[in-house]
């Protein structure tokens, strides 16, 4: 399968990116497309919405019990035991630690190697989606573009300050690895949540990638996915998304051009002048 049909879609952990990506998942199979769905964040519920609310098992749960009662000193996991089908989407969950046990970012990286033992990159899919965590910067999650798995990037954000501070985060690991050689561009961005306020749109056009897409903020969208209920399905958002995933293998990448944390903060306010008032090593040891 060519490469170009890996896509990573990153976002701030709430931007809505799993609503996003199994609705992409599920217009693509409604098209008779194969579609792979991997969810890379160790809270591992990017696919539970394709399995009506109920979480398929992880990778990496599966793999420890294999360590623990396997013979074999380094045993591989068996597709038959990690991948799922649901509403015509093969899917798949990699997973993750507990909470503050071991680091989410390692986790990825070994279940990617799993994977790679498993056959991924030779598997017979249309499309293969990664579904990533935004708001972190650990290696782990930026293995897609590091190792340029993924060359076509999506953004999903809404207009809000945090989840496209993390869309500008991306843009620079994108461009950081392309001066390595990475081959990752940033295909554009899906406004998820959208006012109207056009902050996203300001970002897109100061970074240099496309809107892809705008889903508005709707509150019975917001009910439905509540629900583990797909929009993609159902007028009009099976149009919308059926367009974009027809467009994907077509849209050209760009490598965007990040912006500093001042120039940023410009797209909501201009800041203000101020002088930083030093205090010395004395007044904290001495009121």
């Amino acid at each position: 399968m060519s490469e170009k049909h890996f896509y990573a879609v990153y976002g701030k952990g709430g931007s809505g990116k799993s609503f996003v990506i199994s609705n992409l998942s599920n217009a693509t199979a409604r098209l008779g497309k194969r579609v792979l769905q991997v969810g890379c964040d160790p809270k591992h519920d990017s696919t539970v919405i394709l399995f009506n609310g109920v979480n398929p098992p992880t990778l990496l749960e599966y793999w420890a019990e294999l360590q623990e009662h396997s013979d074999e000193v380094d045993p591989t996991p068996r597709v038959e035991d990690i991948i799922f089908r649901g509403k015509g989407v093969y899917a798949l969950e990699i997973g993750g630690p507990e909470v503050a046990i071991g680091c989410g970012g390692r986790g990825i990286s070994l279940g990617f190697e799993l994977l790679e033992r498993l056959g991924l990159y030779q598997w017979d899919f249309d499309y293969v989606f990664l579904d990533f965590l935004g708001d972190v910067v650990c290696g782990g999650f930026g293995v897609p573009i590091s190792k340029s798995i993924a060359k076509s990037i999506i953004l999903v954000a809404g207009n809000d300050h945090q989840s496209l501070y993390v869309a500008n985060n991306i843009c620079s690991a994108v461009a950081s690895f392309a001066k390595l050689g990475g081959k990752s561009r940033i295909l554009g961005m899906v406004i998820n949540k959208d006012d109207g306020s056009g902050y996203a749109e300001r970002f897109c056009e100061e970074v240099g990638i496309k809107v892809l897409a705008k889903i508005p903020n709707n509150p019975e969208v917001a009910k439905l996915n509540a629900a583990f209920q797909l929009v993609s399905d159902i007028p009009p958002y099976d149009q919308l998304f059926s367009d974009l995933v027809q467009r994907l293998p077509h849209e050209e990448g760009m490598l965007p051009k990040p912006m500093d944390f001042d120039k940023f903060s410009k797209i909501y306010r201009d800041i203000p002048q101020v002088t930083l008032e030093r205090v010395t090593a004395a007044e904290l040891f001495k009121r």
